[in-house]
């Protein structure tokens, strides 16, 4: 049995990020009614959400940089904490209560594809932080690192 752990394929993982985003995306989208319906300035902010939910699979798709795992990580979990916030103490100038939602399709979906962004999101780095200092051997993953610091 191998002590190697076993690191995504740069491919794969891209793809799977791209995936989670769009299920991130679709969720808001689908949420922006129910948005709307409970404030207006809830409803901006969704729209904000999909537009930063679809700048993050836009750039997995242009890009396999660090930075674009970074966004993805960051991304996802301030999304999970804003909405374990909002689920326990409400949102402000709202006159119905938000508490206890937790039910809720719309919230289960976005903490579902959030966690799934921030695991992925992990393993990808530090992935590559376990490679980074491994002895090279073989000419496909000498050619993969160099272009991979060539971003």
């Amino acid at each position: 049995m191998s002590r190697t752990p076993v690191q995504p394929q740069p491919e794969v993982a891209r793809a799977a990020g791209v995936m989670l985003f769009g299920g991130v995306l679709m969720t808001q989208i689908l949420g922006l009614p129910q948005g709307f319906a409970i404030e207006g300035y809830v409803g901006v902010f969704m729209i904000f959400s999909c537009v930063i939910a679809w700048a993050g699979a836009v750039w997995l798709l242009i890009e396999d940089a660090s930075r674009a795992w970074w966004y993805a990580l960051a991304n996802a979990a301030l999304t999970i904490l804003l909405c374990l916030l909002t689920l326990l103490f409400g949102l402000p100038v709202v006159d119905e209560p938000l508490r206890g939602w937790w039910a809720a399709r719309h919230n289960m979906l976005l903490l579902f594809f959030s966690a799934n962004i921030v695991v992925l999101a992990a393993w990808v780095l530090g992935g590559r932080r376990k490679s980074a200092h491994t002895p090279v051997s073989s000419a496909r993953e000498r050619a993969y690192r160099q272009r991979r610091t060539d971003m």
